[in-house]
């Protein structure tokens, strides 16, 4: 299975993990967030692994500024490689790493952890300006 191979991975780069029946959690600490929690899940057929962190929900960003927020975080999709920000169907605001690749390095496990962990903490820079 995918997700024991990103478990393996994780056990090689360090990174602590709880592993749940589907899903690897981590949690994390970072300069705005003192419990981040990064979901790492994989597609049904395991050809795509997808990261994910929930950030806020569209609700308690203020009407005034979720259009510049919005144009920001689009901007910002350009701007980091391989990080998305998005809204799923509960207007939650994520942040996500998705990938086809599945034959990943332990590198490259540890690499996308990261972004995505540093994506989080931009997320709350852009917020700040808006």
């Amino acid at each position: 299975m995918l997700i024991d191979k990103v478990a393996s991975l994780l056990d090689e780069a360090g990174l602590k993990y709880v592993r749940q029946k589907d899903a690897i959690v981590m949690h994390w600490e970072t300069d705005y967030f003192n419990d981040l929690t990064v979901v790492v899940l994989t597609s049904p057929d395991e050809k795509w692994l997808f990261m994910v962190a929930w950030l806020a929900n569209v609700s308690e960003i203020p009407e005034e500024s979720r259009l510049s927020l919005f144009y920001m975080l689009l901007k910002e999709n350009f701007r980091q490689n391989g990080i998305k920000y998005g809204v799923d169907n509960d207007d939650t605001l994520f942040v996500s790493v998705e990938t086809a690749d599945t034959d990943l390095t332990t590198e490259e496990i540890k690499r996308y952890v990261l972004h995505l962990v540093n994506a989080c903490d931009k997320f709350v820079e852009i917020t700040k300006g808006t």
